[in-house]
């Protein structure tokens, strides 16, 4: 049944720049199956673990920002979530999980539960500008080619993107009536191939890329960010998506247009993930907990229901690990350290959003 606890006999080599990776997470499209087999099923005694520990958190009297490990206390399901970090960070990088009790919680109750389990992956942080450590992951009417306007808030189908954070969890409370499945892909795998079939643009990718912050940082902070696609810190690869803040960095003030070989590049990684991406479909209780150091994702493009109570609606987490994958030193200190913080904004964990509260 575990077939997913990849990392006990995983192999990885020191990893250079320029030089083929070997690593457990350079999974390809092939491995499609054994990943669809990567799920681990919470039983009938794990989903009242996790309810009667929202239970004994609400009879404390706390508000749903103060979740801790401390106070949300998970004795048996705290050694699977162990196993689950070690397969994020030394395996696949990619964790299926099924039977979240999404079916027997309200919405403050699945909030609690679902952060109560983050913490034991690590640390949550701010998603986005309002300081929400619970993200709402549905559409509400937003424009994906806007440049303040990210696509989680839209039903477009984005570009492959790695989220500014060591890993990211993706809980389904209601799916689309039709479309709106999950696709992942490795960077490893990604990585290797550009590198066999166009060394010099893989090199290009090693270099820094402006990156918009769509509208999400402080005054007196430049709009952008600038990073490597592909990166080697102490003998570890990591990588970040080419994704559509790298195109809405074009239009920002003081960003420089794409030299040729970037523009050549960006289209042959573009490519390149298409090709190694498999899809996963999403039901109500699944859970996908990513390392975003090493795996990309998306959504294909959805039709929603016409009920609001009946919309398509993922519950988001982003979670930090000091002890994660080595990345480099900027990056960690930056927003995939930090999330996003703004000055005055303290974190809220909303258990619901709409337009007019994004805005």
């Amino acid at each position: 049944m575990l077939d997913f606890w990849t990392f006990p006999t995983a192999r990885r080599q020191p990893a250079e720049a320029m030089k083929p990776v070997v690593d457990p997470a350079g999974w390809t499209e092939l491995d499609a199956d054994a990943i669809a087999r990567s799920i681990y099923p919470l039983g009938e005694r794990d989903r009242r673990e996790v309810i009667d520990a929202v239970a004994t958190f609400r009879a404390k009297g706390l508000s749903v920002e103060e979740v801790s490990r401390e106070n949300f206390s998970l004795p048996r399901l705290s050694e699977v979530l162990a196993d689950v970090r070690r397969e994020l960070t030394d395996g696949r990088g990619i964790v299926m999980m099924r039977n979240f009790p999404v079916d027997m919680l309200d919405r403050e109750g699945c909030a609690i539960a679902y952060l109560g389990l983050g913490c034991f992956l690590g640390e949550r942080m701010s998603q986005n500008k309002h300081g929400h450590i619970l993200g709402h992951v549905k559409d509400i009417g937003g424009n994906y080619a806007d440049s303040n306007t990210r696509g989680y808030m839209t039903k477009a189908e984005m570009r492959f993107h790695a989220d500014a954070s060591d890993y990211v969890g993706l809980l389904c409370l209601r799916k689309s009536k039709q479309g709106g499945e999950s696709r992942v892909a490795s960077s490893v795998t990604v990585y290797n191939r550009i590198l066999s079939q166009r060394p010099d643009l893989a090199e290009v990718l090693t270099s820094d890329f402006y990156r918009s912050r769509s509208g999400e940082h402080s005054p007196g902070e430049d709009p952008y960010i600038k990073q490597p696609i592909f990166s080697f810190t102490d003998g570890y690869f990591s990588a970040t998506g080419a994704g559509a803040a790298i195109d809405k960095a074009q239009a920002l003030p003081g960003v420089p247009a794409y030299t040729a070989a970037q523009k050549e590049a960006v289209e042959l990684y573009r490519k390149t993930v298409e090709e190694s991406a498999i899809d996963i479909w999403f039901e109500p209780g699944d859970i996908q907990f990513l390392n975003n150091f090493v795996t990309l994702h998306t959504r294909r493009e959805y039709i929603d229901w016409p009920e609001e109570e009946r919309k398509r609606h993922l519950l988001r987490l982003w979670l930090s690990d000091a002890n994660g994958r080595p990345i480099p030193k900027a990056q960690r200190q930056g927003r995939s350290g930090r999330g996003v913080n703004l000055v005055g904004v303290k974190q809220v964990a909303p258990l619901e959003v709409n337009a007019e509260s994004l805005v």
